[in-house]
């Protein structure tokens, strides 16, 4: 509290008066905490990743010809997934983003996973790249870089 009125008060004696340093102090703080939710709102394009499969191998998503596309709208998300031309996966449910935490929770899936099955992952968005690894034990199971198409 101290450090505000100090901030405050030096900006006081450039003219800066207290109605427009709060108006700045609030915007900064309000973007601060909303722009992790919104900023992973779009379509989504799969560009590489991999997997740990049943055996405890890490597949590369590109050896086996993995492609997938996720939509993600302001509560709800949804992906589809092809090996090749052929089906492989699909999920929708609802997500939460916050401090670098993207987590699904499942409604609908095609894998045997029960409606509401939670998917948490270490998070990055970095420009139109938004980075994700799942762990288990302390140990990564999951990686996938997608890139914002839309």
């Amino acid at each position: 509290m101290i450090l505000f009125f100090v901030f405050y008060r030096s900006l006081n004696l450039l003219g800066v008066s207290m109605k427009f340093f709060i108006h700045i102090f609030f915007g900064v703080c309000f973007f601060s905490v909303s722009a992790h939710s919104t900023d992973v709102e779009g379509v989504w394009e799969l560009v590489s990743g991999e997997y740990k499969n049943e055996h405890g191998e890490m597949i590369a998503y590109d050896e086996i010809g993995l492609r997938s596309l996720k939509i993600i709208s302001g509560s709800h998300f949804s992906f589809t997934s092809m090996k090749g031309d052929d089906f492989w996966a699909s999920g929708s449910g609802t997500y939460s983003f916050n401090e670098g935490r993207y987590v699904e929770e499942l409604k609908f899936n095609s894998f045997g996973e029960k409606p509401g099955a939670q998917f948490s992952f270490s998070a990055e968005l970095d420009g139109e790249y938004w980075r994700n690894a799942r762990w288990d034990d302390g140990e990564r199971v999951e990686f996938e870089v997608w890139k914002r198409v839309d």
